[in-house]
Formats: C-alpha cells, sequence, structure tokens
C-alpha cells in the first residue's frame, strides 16, 4: 500500500477584515499539503497539449475551471498554486468508486488528523491530462462558500507538468506556449519546513521597494486575494524590514494593514498594494501568500522554473 508522507496542510479558512472607508477584504487560503514524494508516487506519463481552456473568475481572483475525473464529469475545479495536493471532495470518490491506497497524517492550524488518499485512473482539463494521481479526500466546507459547487482542487501536483499562461483579463488558460518576451523570474519548487523538504512549492523572492535588505520569500498563490505575511512564530508578528514611511491601519482583531506597499519581482513593479499582516500562527515554508491576481497576465513555466509577469500579447 502506497503511503503519503505528509509534513503539513495550511487550514482552509476565510478572515474578514472592515477597513475604514473601504471596501471588505477577503484573503483566502486554500488547503495546501507538503509533501515529500514517495517513489513511484507520481505518474510517468502526461499528455501534453497545446490549447486554450476558457474558466471562470469568482470574486476577480478564484479560478473554476472545468475538469474530467476517470472519464466522467465535467466538474468545477479551482485551479490553485498554493495547493500542493490535488483534493476531491468525498461525494465525488464515492461516485467515482476511487480505491483508496494510504493516509496523510494532516497538521492544521487547529488540530492533527488523518486524510484518505484515494487513487485516481486519469484527471484532465481540456486535453491536458495526467493519468494515475493520488488525490486528498476533503470535505472543502469553506471553499465552496466562495465557489459553490466546486468539486475539488487541482494542485501544483497536476498543474507542475504544463507550462501555463493564466490571463485575467480573458479568462483564459493557455497551455503549452512557448515563454513570451519579458522579464524571466526564477522561483523554487522546493522549500524547507522543520528541516524537511516541501515539494511542489512555487516560492519567489519579492523585494519591497524603498526598503533596504527587504527581500522575502514569496509563495505565488492564485487562491489568495490580498497579499499576506504570516508571523515569525505563534502569537508574534514577523520581523519586518520596513519602517514608518508605510501607511498602516487596523482591521478587526487588531489585523495590522500596510497600505500603498510596492513591490519589485526582477523587472516589474507594483504599486499601491495592501499588505496583511496576519496574527495567525500557521505552518509554512514561506513568509507569506502572493496573489497570482494582482497581475493582468502571468506565465509560469514549471518546464524553466521560471515566470513571466504582464507578459505583452
Amino acid at each position: 500500500m502506497l503511503t503519503a508522507r505528509v509534513l503539513f496542510v495550511r487550514c482552509c479558512r476565510l478572515d474578514r477584515w472592515i477597513l475604514p472607508g473601504r471596501c471588505r477584504l477577503h484573503v483566502l487560503s486554500l488547503l495546501l499539503l507538503a509533501i515529500v514524494a514517495l517513489p513511484g508516487s507520481l505518474p510517468a506519463q502526461v499528455k501534453q497539449t497545446n490549447e486554450i481552456i476558457k474558466f471562470r473568475l469568482r470574486d476577480g481572483y478564484l479560478i473554476v475551471v472545468q475538469t474530467m475525473v476517470n472519464g466522467t464529469g465535467p466538474y468545477s475545479f479551482l485551479l490553485d498554486t498554493g495547493t500542493t495536493r490535488t483534493v476531491i471532495d468525498p461525494d465525488l470518490a464515492l461516485l467515482l468508486r476511487a480505491p483508496a491506497i494510504g493516509e496523510a497524517s494532516i497538521t492544521t492550524v487547529l488540530h492533527v488528523r488523518q486524510d484518505k488518499l484515494v487513487q485516481l485512473e486519469n484527471l484532465g482539463m481540456g486535453e491536458a491530462s495526467v493519468p494515475g494521481l493520488a488525490a486528498v479526500v476533503d470535505k472543502l466546507a469553506r471553499q465552496k462558500l466562495l465557489a459553490p459547487g466546486i468539486r475539488g482542487v487541482l494542485g501544483e501536483d497536476f498543474l507542475s507538468r504544463f507550462d501555463i499562461l493564466i490571463d485575467y483579463k480573458k479568462r483564459l488558460l493557455r497551455l503549452g506556449d512557448s515563454a513570451p518576451e519579458g522579464d524571466r523570474c526564477r522561483f523554487e519548487t522546493i522549500g524547507q519546513y522543520r528541516g524537511s523538504p516541501t515539494t511542489n512549492r512555487l516560492l519567489i523572492g519579492v523585494d519591497f521597494a524603498d526598503v533596504s535588505g527587504g527581500k522575502l520569500q514569496l509563495q505565488l498563490d492564485t487562491g489568495a486575494k490580498t497579499m499576506e505575511l504570516f508571523p515569525a512564530s505563534q502569537g508574534s508578528f514577523p520581523s519586518q524590514p520596513w519602517g514608518v514611511f508605510m501607511a498602516t491601519s487596523n482591521g478587526a482583531n487588531g489585523i495590522v494593514i500596510h497600505s500603498d506597499t510596492t513591490i519589485k519581482i526582477g523587472a516589474t513593479m507594483i504599486r499601491n498594494l495592501d499588505v496583511v499582516q496576519s496574527r495567525r500562527s500557521i505552518a509554512f515554508d514561506a513568509v507569506g501568500l502572493l496573489p497570482a491576481s494582482i497581475f493582468h497576465r502571468i506565465y509560469i513555466s514549471h518546464s524553466g522554473g521560471f515566470i513571466v509577469l504582464n507578459p505583452v500579447e
């Protein structure tokens, strides 16, 4: 029996802050499993394709794609670069009669639990397909509040097999395209948590402009709406390099918001961002989250290990 050794999970939760004179901000942390890949646990063959896939956009940032599982469907799945492992809900697992192949020990913000792993025959969106993928079974209760009708989450164990251009304006995914012109920014696919490696990651160095030594490693996450920084330890804020030049305000529960923030990734500058400085303690191999939706278009080259931000059409 195959067993996945799982290091941690970023618990699904919806945190809300209401800022004076501002609209309500929603920050979603989707289910994230950082795993140690075991021999034979990943499919050996992938059906490559050059194609354009339409997606629905929920709340301006959540990508919902039509997905085929074991030749049935289509089902609505979230596409989430911040989730390392694909997830399906229990009803879909039952409908598919997907065989259990082991369990994953999941550590959430609140507790440790065991989640079932099932074997999928094939998983695909459009003509892009991956055979023999194992999936975690989870109720996805909070994700379904934000995106009603979804049946699962496509994680990086699936997405990492393809080079993908995400076009938020046109709501299109382009798979298999050659890399567009533009600055190529490297990302790391392996992180580290408590001395053990974490896989299927998109960890990117982000510079906070006008701050000396202000480079932090963030997770590129299509499941996050607002940039978020995590505490360095339980109950404490991370030690951040900026000073009083950043405007801050307090939301509900004393959440600190750094407003009008400018970041730089490679040669790309993004201005006027709100950065949430979270109080929640979290097991994570990055300092925080970098929402993919702050870019109009983003090209992710899994084969080359780089991204191109806002490439020209």
